[in-house]
Protein backbone atom coordinates (compact mmCIF):
# COMPACT_ATOMS: atom_id res chain seq x y z
CA UNK A 1 0.00 0.00 0.00
CA UNK A 2 1.16 3.36 -0.71
CA UNK A 3 -0.14 7.36 0.70
CA UNK A 4 -0.20 9.94 -1.22
CA UNK A 5 -0.34 13.38 1.29
CA UNK A 6 -1.61 16.86 -0.31
CA UNK A 7 -0.81 19.14 2.02
CA UNK A 8 -0.59 22.92 3.19
CA UNK A 9 -0.60 25.32 5.97
CA UNK A 10 -3.75 24.20 7.18
CA UNK A 11 -5.00 20.37 6.35
CA UNK A 12 -3.03 17.28 4.59
CA UNK A 13 -5.26 14.97 3.18
CA UNK A 14 -4.20 11.65 2.65
CA UNK A 15 -4.59 8.63 0.17
CA UNK A 16 -4.11 5.40 1.58
CA UNK A 17 -3.46 3.56 -2.52
CA UNK A 18 -3.97 -0.57 -2.83
CA UNK A 19 -3.58 -1.54 -6.73
CA UNK A 20 -4.28 1.71 -7.87
CA UNK A 21 -7.70 2.28 -6.55
CA UNK A 22 -8.30 4.54 -2.82
CA UNK A 23 -8.74 2.78 -0.04
CA UNK A 24 -9.74 5.67 1.86
CA UNK A 25 -8.68 9.48 2.88
CA UNK A 26 -7.70 10.77 6.35
CA UNK A 27 -7.47 14.21 6.92
CA UNK A 28 -4.82 15.84 9.37
CA UNK A 29 -3.58 19.04 10.46
CA UNK A 30 -1.49 20.92 7.82
CA UNK A 31 2.37 20.42 7.77
CA UNK A 32 4.13 23.53 6.46
CA UNK A 33 8.02 22.57 7.87
CA UNK A 34 7.63 26.44 8.24
CA UNK A 35 5.66 26.18 10.44
CA UNK A 36 6.45 23.10 12.10
CA UNK A 37 8.90 21.30 14.16
CA UNK A 38 10.36 17.82 13.60
CA UNK A 39 8.28 17.12 16.81
CA UNK A 40 5.06 18.86 15.93
CA UNK A 41 5.52 17.08 12.90
CA UNK A 42 5.72 14.13 14.19
CA UNK A 43 2.87 14.22 16.77
CA UNK A 44 0.08 14.92 13.96
CA UNK A 45 1.50 12.07 12.29
CA UNK A 46 1.30 9.43 15.34
CA UNK A 47 -2.05 11.18 17.12
CA UNK A 48 -3.94 11.95 13.73
CA UNK A 49 -2.44 9.65 11.15
CA UNK A 50 -1.20 6.29 12.57
CA UNK A 51 -4.20 5.41 14.60
CA UNK A 52 -5.96 4.89 10.99
CA UNK A 53 -3.60 2.90 9.29
CA UNK A 54 -1.25 -0.28 9.49
CA UNK A 55 1.98 1.34 9.67
CA UNK A 56 4.21 -2.14 8.39
CA UNK A 57 2.08 -2.36 5.32
CA UNK A 58 3.03 0.98 3.64
CA UNK A 59 5.66 0.77 1.26
CA UNK A 60 5.49 4.24 -0.08
CA UNK A 61 5.01 7.48 0.70
CA UNK A 62 4.26 10.93 -2.15
CA UNK A 63 3.99 13.32 0.15
CA UNK A 64 3.30 16.88 -1.89
CA UNK A 65 3.56 19.80 0.86
CA UNK A 66 3.12 23.33 0.98
CA UNK A 67 6.64 24.98 2.06
CA UNK A 68 9.06 21.49 0.93
CA UNK A 69 10.90 23.89 -1.29
CA UNK A 70 14.32 23.14 0.10
CA UNK A 71 16.28 20.57 0.74
CA UNK A 72 16.81 21.15 4.17
CA UNK A 73 12.68 21.32 4.81
CA UNK A 74 12.31 18.21 2.76
CA UNK A 75 14.73 16.46 4.92
CA UNK A 76 12.72 17.05 8.03
CA UNK A 77 9.51 15.99 7.01
CA UNK A 78 11.04 12.72 5.06
CA UNK A 79 13.42 11.94 8.70
CA UNK A 80 10.25 11.94 10.51
CA UNK A 81 8.01 10.22 8.33
CA UNK A 82 10.72 7.19 8.04
CA UNK A 83 11.09 7.26 11.84
CA UNK A 84 7.06 6.15 11.80
CA UNK A 85 6.79 4.61 8.47
CA UNK A 86 9.78 2.29 8.60
CA UNK A 87 9.10 0.17 5.34
CA UNK A 88 7.98 2.55 3.24
CA UNK A 89 9.92 4.32 0.52
CA UNK A 90 9.27 8.38 0.97
CA UNK A 91 9.58 11.00 -1.76
CA UNK A 92 9.20 14.49 -0.84
CA UNK A 93 7.89 17.19 -3.08
CA UNK A 94 6.48 20.58 -3.19
CA UNK A 95 2.26 21.24 -3.73
CA UNK A 96 2.47 22.77 -6.69
CA UNK A 97 4.01 20.19 -8.55
CA UNK A 98 1.47 17.71 -7.30
CA UNK A 99 -1.19 20.50 -8.32
CA UNK A 100 0.54 20.11 -11.73
CA UNK A 101 0.54 16.67 -12.16
CA UNK A 102 -3.00 16.43 -11.17
CA UNK A 103 -4.19 18.32 -13.45
CA UNK A 104 -2.28 17.80 -16.65
CA UNK A 105 -1.08 14.53 -16.24
CA UNK A 106 1.60 14.38 -18.95
CA UNK A 107 0.63 17.51 -20.65
CA UNK A 108 1.72 21.31 -20.09
CA UNK A 109 0.28 23.85 -18.50
CA UNK A 110 -0.41 26.60 -15.54
CA UNK A 111 -1.34 25.20 -12.75
CA UNK A 112 -1.98 27.39 -9.01
CA UNK A 113 -3.42 26.61 -5.78
CA UNK A 114 -5.53 28.84 -3.39
CA UNK A 115 -6.06 28.24 0.16
CA UNK A 116 -4.31 29.02 2.92
CA UNK A 117 -1.51 30.61 0.64
CA UNK A 118 -1.12 30.16 -2.90
CA UNK A 119 1.41 29.06 -5.63
CA UNK A 120 1.41 29.06 -9.53
CA UNK A 121 3.98 27.27 -11.86
CA UNK A 122 4.15 26.71 -15.65
CA UNK A 123 4.47 23.10 -16.05
CA UNK A 124 5.83 21.50 -18.84
CA UNK A 125 4.47 17.74 -18.67
CA UNK A 126 6.73 16.16 -16.45
CA UNK A 127 8.75 18.50 -13.83
CA UNK A 128 8.06 22.63 -13.38
CA UNK A 129 9.59 24.76 -15.80
CA UNK A 130 9.01 28.16 -14.61
CA UNK A 131 6.92 30.03 -11.45
CA UNK A 132 6.92 32.65 -9.18
CA UNK A 133 8.60 32.47 -5.85
CA UNK A 134 5.87 31.69 -3.07
CA UNK A 135 6.67 34.11 -0.50
CA UNK A 136 3.94 33.16 2.44
CA UNK A 137 2.01 35.42 4.14
CA UNK A 138 3.60 39.11 4.46
CA UNK A 139 5.57 38.47 0.84
CA UNK A 140 2.90 37.02 -1.15
CA UNK A 141 0.34 34.64 -0.93
CA UNK A 142 -2.10 37.25 -3.22
CA UNK A 143 -6.18 35.57 -3.68
CA UNK A 144 -5.26 33.19 -0.73
CA UNK A 145 -7.00 32.76 2.30
CA UNK A 146 -4.32 34.69 4.54
CA UNK A 147 -3.97 37.48 1.79
CA UNK A 148 -7.87 38.02 2.15
CA UNK A 149 -8.07 37.78 5.86
CA UNK A 150 -4.94 39.76 5.91
CA UNK A 151 -7.12 42.54 3.19
CA UNK A 152 -10.46 42.36 5.46
CA UNK A 153 -8.54 42.53 9.09
CA UNK A 154 -6.20 45.97 7.58
CA UNK A 155 -10.02 47.37 6.43
CA UNK A 156 -11.36 46.39 9.90
CA UNK A 157 -8.90 47.76 12.33
CA UNK A 158 -8.67 50.98 9.85
CA UNK A 159 -12.55 51.43 10.25
CA UNK A 160 -12.77 51.44 6.74
CA UNK A 161 -15.51 48.48 6.56
CA UNK A 162 -19.27 49.40 5.65
CA UNK A 163 -21.28 49.46 9.20
CA UNK A 164 -23.18 47.07 8.75
CA UNK A 165 -19.86 44.31 8.19
CA UNK A 166 -18.27 45.79 10.87
CA UNK A 167 -21.19 44.81 13.32
CA UNK A 168 -21.58 41.63 11.90
CA UNK A 169 -17.75 40.92 12.59
CA UNK A 170 -17.53 42.36 16.13
CA UNK A 171 -21.33 40.03 16.82
CA UNK A 172 -19.65 37.54 15.65
CA UNK A 173 -16.11 37.65 16.84
CA UNK A 174 -16.41 40.16 19.77
CA UNK A 175 -11.84 40.82 19.49
CA UNK A 176 -10.44 43.52 20.89
CA UNK A 177 -7.44 45.31 19.45
CA UNK A 178 -5.10 43.23 21.67
CA UNK A 179 -6.78 40.06 20.67
CA UNK A 180 -6.34 40.27 17.12
CA UNK A 181 -2.52 41.59 17.84
CA UNK A 182 -1.65 38.85 19.72
CA UNK A 183 -3.12 35.87 17.32
CA UNK A 184 -0.98 38.10 14.85
CA UNK A 185 2.94 38.65 16.85
CA UNK A 186 2.61 36.28 19.87
CA UNK A 187 0.58 33.13 18.51
CA UNK A 188 1.66 30.30 16.00
CA UNK A 189 0.11 30.50 12.88
CA UNK A 190 -1.05 33.75 12.25
CA UNK A 191 -1.54 32.97 8.58
CA UNK A 192 -4.13 30.14 9.66
CA UNK A 193 -6.30 32.54 12.00
CA UNK A 194 -6.02 35.69 8.82
CA UNK A 195 -7.31 32.77 6.54
CA UNK A 196 -9.86 31.78 9.19
CA UNK A 197 -11.99 35.24 8.03
CA UNK A 198 -12.44 33.75 4.44
CA UNK A 199 -15.40 31.80 6.13
CA UNK A 200 -16.84 35.49 7.59
CA UNK A 201 -16.22 36.93 4.17
CA UNK A 202 -18.13 34.28 2.06
CA UNK A 203 -21.44 35.24 3.10
CA UNK A 204 -21.09 38.66 1.84
CA UNK A 205 -19.27 38.39 -1.33
CA UNK A 206 -22.03 39.78 -3.20
CA UNK A 207 -21.91 42.82 -1.38
CA UNK A 208 -20.24 45.73 -3.42
CA UNK A 209 -17.19 46.63 -1.02
CA UNK A 210 -16.42 43.33 -0.62
CA UNK A 211 -16.92 41.98 -3.69
CA UNK A 212 -14.16 44.81 -5.06
CA UNK A 213 -12.28 43.57 -2.61
CA UNK A 214 -11.74 40.24 -3.62
CA UNK A 215 -12.35 41.29 -7.08
CA UNK A 216 -8.61 43.46 -6.62
CA UNK A 217 -7.58 40.22 -4.35
CA UNK A 218 -7.57 37.82 -7.32
CA UNK A 219 -6.43 40.21 -9.87
CA UNK A 220 -3.01 40.41 -7.70
CA UNK A 221 -2.97 36.33 -7.93
CA UNK A 222 -3.46 36.74 -12.07
CA UNK A 223 -0.84 39.47 -12.26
Amino acid sequence: MELIADSGSTKTVWALIEHNTVKKTIQTTGLNPYFHTSETVKSVLKNELVPFLIVKFISGIYFYGAGCSTEKKNRMIKDVLGSIFYKAEINIYHDILGAARALFGKEQGIAGILGTGCNSCFYDGNEIFAKVPSLGYLFGDEGAGSYLGKSFMEKYLKKKLPAEIEKAFDDKYGFSLEDILNALYNRPFPNRFLASFSEFIEPFQRHPFLHDMIKSLFDSFFE
